[in-house]
């Protein structure tokens, strides 16, 4: 019994340690496969931080150790203009840096480095020896900043002559970028500046101040095992340039023609914009408001007294800095005026609400929710065809207009042209205006009427040029820009801004029919003097009665034209504010400002005259008056001489120029009616009757009581809106 037993029992010990080993099996090679996979982990990233991350790590190993570091700064990318031109660059300069403690190690050192110092710069020896023996144990003192190549050249090569100077010590020279821009006011307000730091402020410095900026390089010193100095260096990244949509000679071009209508006629404010139509690119915008220099941002000797800025406090100061470097052409808002009224009409031929042989009786004022609301001519335009309301710019049929469109499908169309939103252009600050429109719900009839020729609600410049544009090219709504390019510091270019199509507003035919209105504008309506000679040019003028000063005799003048009238290459939006004329409401300022401006820009962009003779003479002509005029002015000492074309006479808007224009002879009846109205006298019906030789050519003009009996839109707070 007892083998019996025994050899069960060894049995079953047997069959226990079978079962536990093979147990033991899969576990131990499950154990030995984890092992394998942590161990190759492990080898994995050993390798990736000794091969691919070994610089970084051993820069991040070194940072953190008590050993020599210095920055090496990135260079802040360019801002060119759209043919290569730098407007804004980052230029290498060099801080002399001491090192007080190294100088002081030994005697002998000081006064050869002290001597070294003072006969190479401009430095004080009393004050650099005060410096270094009152900074004794510092290694990093920064003693001369902002040093050009050629002034440290010198002094480098005395440093690495060791030979002839072995004791100067403690000297050497750091790396940083200073931002420049070399054309100093031109596209202030477009490009922007820097702050410190490469913080971005205002413009495309602003906006794109991510793109053009880099990273920083390091370059880290330390003791190796060896006991020898030994140096790792972390390259810095360079930011990417910038290629704008603006060109540096149209924007010049802009610059010095509102300079000269500054000087001729003392605006508040001369304000331009021009485009290209067809894919929203922005080829140059300036304001008087915002002419600073660049590398000095902070000057406001321009505007003020040396007594006025200094009885400024430092907030009065900023603000009124920010007011010179906000960009007007995107911040600020104002009432448009008439050249509202080609949008009014688009949207009355897209609703159907209107033919375009439809006409219109204009007698000289409506009568809309209890309100007298008058046109322009006070005497009234008599029949005008849907295209002549545009052409004589008639308040009367344009208030008839809107309201066959009616609240809701007008504010609608605001909305789609653009109207109380923003563009969405690349530049920062922009305003939207949107407090500053009617809805449906509280418009009532007379603001129905008064919004349809552009008064009692507000606009940028940025959306009425996106907004015309999209009337112009066929109905596509682009969205503006002012950069069309991304370069990396190589040159490659990393990225094309491509033309953004928003929306189609109206159809080809709507366009058509604008173009072909808006270019009988220039040739027979009130937008004569915008005529450029040798071109097809198109466009509409506007004045515009200032918010909250009904009654006075302040008016904003604009013109929105453009080139050719059915191929448009080139927009231009000028508005002249408030100027110092006898005529203030005579939106000839801005005409004759738009055609000096087209006058030469369209020759530079390539837009081919159609009648190049014409063209020819014209330059000719000018080029003469412009040498005729400077001779006479040195004749008379320095005296201003003005020509006709720009005289300042109260009759500028009667001028015969015009009239030869539509070829037709204009009567003195219509300015005599006009005149009559302006005095407050009655004008009898009969002579509202005019032909469309009498309507053609006259400029538009505002009387002075054409709105007294419209009260402001409420909700319009101010002429400027940056939200």
């Amino acid at each position: 019994m007892a083998d019996r037993s025994n050899g069960r029992d060894s049995k079953n010990k047997k069959q226990r340690i079978r079962k536990f080993n093979k147990n033991m099996k899969k576990k131990l090679i499950a154990t030995f496969m984890i092992f394998a996979v942590l161990v190759a982990i492990v080898v994995v990233n050993t390798v990736r931080i000794s091969v691919v991350d070994g610089s970084d790590y051993r820069i991040l190993v070194l940072s953190q150790q008590d050993k020599t570091s210095t920055t090496l700064p990135y260079k802040r990318g360019d801002i060119l203009d759209r043919n290569g031109n730098v407007l804004a660059t980052s230029t290498k300069v060099y801080n002399l840096i001491l090192d007080p403690k190294a100088i002081l190690d030994k005697e002998e050192y000081l006064e050869p480095t002290v001597n070294a110092l003072t006969e190479n710069f401009e430095i004080n020896r009393e004050e650099l020896i005060n410096t270094i023996n009152q900074k004794a144990k510092s290694r990093y003192v920064v003693e001369v900043k902002g040093l050009t190549y050629e002034q440290i050249e010198k002094f480098e090569k005395i440093l690495e002559d060791t030979d002839n100077n072995p004791y100067i010590k403690g000297v050497w020279f750091e790396n940083e970028y200073v931002r420049n821009y070399p054309y100093s006011t031109l596209g202030a307000a477009t490009i922007g500046y820097t702050d410190s730091g490469n913080k971005g402020a205002w413009g495309i410095e602003e906006y794109y101040s991510d793109t053009l900026n880099g990273v920083d390089g390091r370059k880290y010193g330390f003791v190796n095992s060896d006991n020898a100095m030994e140096t790792i260096i972390k390259a810095p990244k360079d930011g990417n340039s910038v290629v704008s949509t603006i060109d540096m000679n149209m924007q010049k071009i802009v610059e010095d023609k509102i300079q000269l209508w500054v000087e001729r006629y003392h605006p508040q404010n001369v304000a331009v914009v021009v485009a290209d139509p067809t894919d929203g690119e922005i080829l140059a915008m300036s304001s008087s408001k915002n002419v600073f220099d660049l590398n000095n941002p902070r000057d406001l000797t321009r505007y003020y007294t040396e007594e006025q800025i200094a009885a400024m406090s430092d907030e009065e100061a900023v603000n009124n800095m920010s007011q010179i470097w906000k960009n007007f052409c995107t911040s600020d808002t104002f009432e448009a005026g008439s050249t509202i009224k080609p949008f009014t009409v688009a949207a009355a031929l897209e609703e159907g609400v209107v033919n375009k042989d439809q006409v219109f009786m204009c007698d000289g004022a409506q009568t809309v929710g209890g309100w007298t609301i008058h046109c322009h001519k006070r005497a009234g335009h008599g029949p005008v065809t849907l295209e002549q309301s545009i052409m004589y710019s008639c308040n009367d049929a344009l208030m008839q207009i809107a309201a066959l469109v009616g609240k809701n499908a007008f504010c609608d169309y605001q909305g789609k042209f653009g109207f109380g939103m923003k563009t969405g252009v690349d530049l920062p600050g922009e305003a939207s205006a949107a407090g500053l429109l009617y809805t449906a719900d509280t418009m009532d009839d007379a603001s129905l009427a008064t919004n349809s020729f552009g008064q009692n609600f507000n606009v940028t410049m940025m959306q009425m040029t996106a907004g015309f544009s999209a009337l112009i090219n066929g109905g596509n709504y682009y969205q503006p820009h002012v950069v069309k390019q991304i370069v990396n510091a190589d040159g490659a270019v990393v990225e094309n801004v491509e033309k953004k199509l928003i929306r189609q507003v109206v159809t080809e035919d709507t366009s058509e029919f604008l173009r072909q209105s808006l270019r009988d504008t220039v040739v027979a309506g009130t937008g004569s003097k915008a005529a450029v000679a040798g071109y097809e040019v198109a466009g509409k003028t506007g004045t515009a009665q200032i918010t909250g000063r009904r009654n006075e005799d302040v008016y904003v003048l604009s013109f929105m034209g453009y080139a050719p009238y059915n191929d448009p290459k080139i927009l231009c939006y000028v508005i002249v504010d408030q100027p110092d004329v006898p005529d203030r409401s005579s939106s000839s300022y801005a005409s004759l400002l738009f055609s000096e401006i087209m006058t030469e820009i369209l020759p530079y962009s390539g837009v081919y005259a159609t009648d190049e003779a014409a063209a020819q003479q014209a330059a000719a002509d000018r080029k003469a008056a412009e040498e005729a005029a400077k001779a006479e002015a040195a004749a008379q000492n320095g005296e201003t001489v003005q020509n006709n074309e720009t005289s300042q006479d109260a009759n500028v808007a009667q001028s015969s120029e015009p009239a030869q224009n539509a070829d037709t002879t204009q009567s003195s009846e219509p300015a005599q009616n006009t005149d009559a109205a302006q005095n407050g006298e009655t004008v009898q019906s009969a002579d509202t009757a005019q032909t469309a030789a009498d309507n053609a050519g006259a400029d538009e003009s505002y009387d002075d009581s054409a709105y007294g009996s419209i009260p402001d839109n409420a909700n319009i707070l101010s002429t400027e809106q940056t939200n």
